[in-house]
């Protein structure tokens, strides 16, 4: 007697062919979920091989026999906010700080203001100064500013020159705090020609509001924070002399300061760079503003952080303001915020993630 389950079952031709599909369908989604899954595994390898390679390289650059190397990766990071944390992977918070400390030296100099001469309005400049000046681009189309395009081996900005130091001044939103403005409409609120941003600001928890400036902050004639933070101050008197340095509300006041801001650090006073050893720094976007000794101002943004051009250091704005002629020059507010504008479109590529320009309390505006 046969066993049931020995009994062979006979199945309708319509029965072969569904089950041969789903065997079929059954293989594809074997296949389907092995290409998925080797995907994944490739993902996650080369992840771990990225990781545990950045790691490698980190350990080499700032366990490696190149202090310098070592203060520009740490710097970098360090002024890149969401990245901040990597210097501590490998050093403590100790060496971290004495990093730091390098760029944070204050001095009690401050500017000479005889060895800048602004012609008078009308006048050409006096006649002892000729031959400095003829190494200057000419304003060709006679509208009182140049625009240049500043190119070197790993990075590319513009720099702005207004040959008129009097048509430079400091841009705000309608009111401080709050929310700031982007440097399109700050130029739009004052009928500028243009301009670029100007000094930092307080972001609480990385909001990206830009209201609040930070440090010592003048415009037109009046103070909208006092407080000193630390960071150098850049701004011009009633003369159109650019003045940097380290000032209280009193400083400003004596010099009769009409618009500036803090940030920094100080790259050229007085016709000297500074020590290399305070320019300390990473490789990030930048933003500086400078004078040379006919009193024409200087307004310099150099892209980062994208594939066409990483960025710089502060040595290198220093190196490309002595390029043009500077006087006195001072970093300004970098990373995402550096930007310029000028006749209705922005000039450079900005990091920010609207691709123009973030927020912020103040810009140098002209008109």
């Amino acid at each position: 007697m046969k066993n049931k389950k020995d009994e062979i079952i006979e199945l309708t031709p319509e029965e072969l062919e569904a089950q041969k599909l789903a065997r079929r369908k059954k293989v594809k989604r074997k296949k389907v979920w092995t290409v998925i899954d080797r995907i994944f595994g490739f993902i996650l390898a080369t992840g771990i091989m990225f990781g545990v390679g950045g790691l490698a390289l980190e350990y080499v650059l700032v366990k490696g026999p190149s202090p310098a190397l070592k203060e520009t990766f740490v710097m970098t990071m360090l002024e890149t906010r969401r990245f901040g944390f990597i210097s501590n992977v490998f050093l403590s918070e100790d060496e971290v700080n004495e990093i730091k400390a390098k760029k944070s030296v204050v001095t009690d100099e401050v500017v000479d203001t005889s060895l800048i001469n602004i012609p008078n309005k009308g006048e050409d400049a006096a006649v002892e100064g000729e031959a400095a000046e003829s190494q200057y681009p000419e304003d060709e189309d006679g509208d009182g500013y140049i625009l240049e395009e500043i190119k070197r081996k790993n990075f590319m900005g513009y720099m702005i020159t207004v040959l008129d130091p009097s048509r430079v001044f400091v841009g705000m939103p309608q009111s401080m705090g709050g929310y700031g403005a982007t440097l399109e409409e700050m130029c739009v609120r004052y009928d500028a020609i243009g301009g670029i941003n100007g000094g930092g600001f307080v972001d609480e928890g990385g909001a990206g509001l830009g209201g609040s400036p930070r440090g010592l902050t003048i415009v037109d004639g009046v103070c909208y924070n006092e407080g000193y933070g630390g960071d150098s101050f850049v701004g011009f008197d009633k003369d159109g002399i650019m003045h940097v340095g380290y000032f209280s509300l009193t400083d400003v006041q004596n010099v009769s300061i009409r618009d500036g801001v803090s940030f920094g650090p100080i790259l050229i006073m007085n016709g000297n760079p500074m020590d290399p050893e305070y320019l300390t720094s990473g490789v990030n976007p930048r933003t500086a503003i400078g004078q040379r000794a006919d009193g024409a101002v200087l307004m310099l943004v150099i892209d980062g952080r994208q594939a066409h051009s990483v960025g710089c250091t502060y040595r290198d704005l220093m190196d490309i303001m002595l390029d043009y002629g500077a006087v006195n020059a001072c970093n300004l507010d970098g990373g995402s915020s550096t930007t310029m504008y000028l006749n209705g479109e922005y000039v450079n590529s900005s990091s920010a993630g609207s691709g123009n320009s973030r927020s912020f309390p103040t810009a140098f505006l002209f008109k």
